[in-house]
């Protein structure tokens, strides 16, 4: 009489007659731990193509960049550089993109800030607008409504959880961008800003702060959850600057950036005009680097900014400090100036003359 017996299991094998591990096939690769996980995110470091391969995986792993930015990714890579007027994005070197960025962006937008991985756009026509543009892909992420097309906006920049936009010294709008259902939220929020307050040209998180800087170099942090609109801004006293009209304001303008856990501001020094009236060129002597006592809220001259290297995109009006200059291709203790209409970085230590 035959038996018959229960059907086997197959073990999968691999070509070559190499048993293939059942548990492989299984294996959840989104839910590695944070620590190896990072590990492989560092590696991938400074290639952004990389890095964007890395954050389509899956949802655990985009989380991780998200949360990581801050601390691990920001500081390790260079600013792209805008060129303008044509608005073409290109890498600092090879080792950031492999290949030039096949995208342009239009001719009829003005640029208001790169921010947070975005090109802020202003555009009149055919719609008056705000678009807001992946830096790396040329892709818009949003295209958002302006609170009013009378305004001159002259700046904007990506908060954690808002878009701030700029139209004069004395006010700015907010708009949450966190949210991204069917529905989302385009409702245009004022805030008061300090009556002394100059024109803001850059904001940054610093320690959880939101930190603002005006053309005269003035400190202000945002408070853009508070119950009252006029109590969003805030001044904040420092001392050791010297006087406004010995620095730049506009062509290079003061430039606010954040090392680590040092906050340092980039001025550039004025020599004599040259020129006559209607043709006057900016003509700096020193690049000067000053950091930020906390405790006393004092700035302090420093010829020396450590392992790290300043990026000053002018056109691009951003900032950034890259700790990791050996995967970069980029001395330490260095600022590179991309001035208006350059099409390369120049590189100068702190407090060049």
């Amino acid at each position: 009489m035959r038996r018959h017996l229960p059907p086997t299991k197959q073990t999968p094998s691999l070509a070559g007659g190499r048993v293939m591990d059942p548990s492989s096939e299984f294996r959840d690769w989104a839910n590695l731990p944070a620590l190896p996980l990072s590990e492989v995110l560092r590696g991938l470091l400074p290639c952004l193509r990389s890095v964007h391969a890395f954050a389509a995986a899956c949802r655990p792993w985009r989380r991780l960049l998200r949360d990581s930015a801050a601390d691990l990714v920001r500081p390790r890579l260079p600013p792209l550089l805008l060129l303008c007027p044509a608005y073409r994005v290109v890498p600092f070197s090879p080792l950031i993109v492999a290949g030039p960025l096949s995208y342009r962006l239009p001719a009829d937008g003005t640029l208001l800030s790169a921010s947070r991985g975005h090109l802020v756009l202003l555009r009149r026509s055919p719609f008056h607008s705000l678009h807001l543009v992946d830096a790396l892909t040329g892709a818009m992420r949003r295209a958002l409504p302006l609170p009013s097309p009378q305004f001159a906006y002259h700046y904007a920049a990506l908060a954690p959880s808002r878009l701030l936009l700029f139209h004069c010294k004395h006010a700015f709008f907010s708009l949450p961008v966190g949210d991204t259902g069917p529905n989302p939220r385009l409702d245009w929020t004022k805030h008061s800003l300090p009556r002394a307050a100059s024109f803001v040209r850059s904001i940054l998180e610093f320690r959880g702060r939101v930190l603002g800087l005006t053309d005269r170099a003035q400190l202000l942090e945002f408070h853009l959850d508070a119950n009252h609109p006029n109590k969003s801004a805030q001044m904040l006293p420092t001392a050791g600057l010297p006087d406004a009209t010995t620095f730049d304001r506009w062509h290079f303008g003061p430039q606010l950036v954040a090392a680590g856990n040092r906050l340092l501001l980039v001025l550039f020094m004025l020599g004599p005009k040259l020129g006559h009236m209607f043709q006057v060129s900016v003509r700096v002597k020193k690049v000067g680097v000053y950091a930020l006592d906390m405790a006393k809220m004092r700035w302090e001259e420093v010829e020396n900014i450590g392992a790290y290297s300043l990026f000053v995109d002018c056109a691009g009006r951003s900032t950034a400090a890259c700790v990791d200059v050996g995967n970069c291709g980029v001395e330490e203790n260095r600022i590179y100036i991309a001035a208006p209409g350059c099409h390369d970085w120049y590189a100068c230590p702190p407090g060049w003359e």
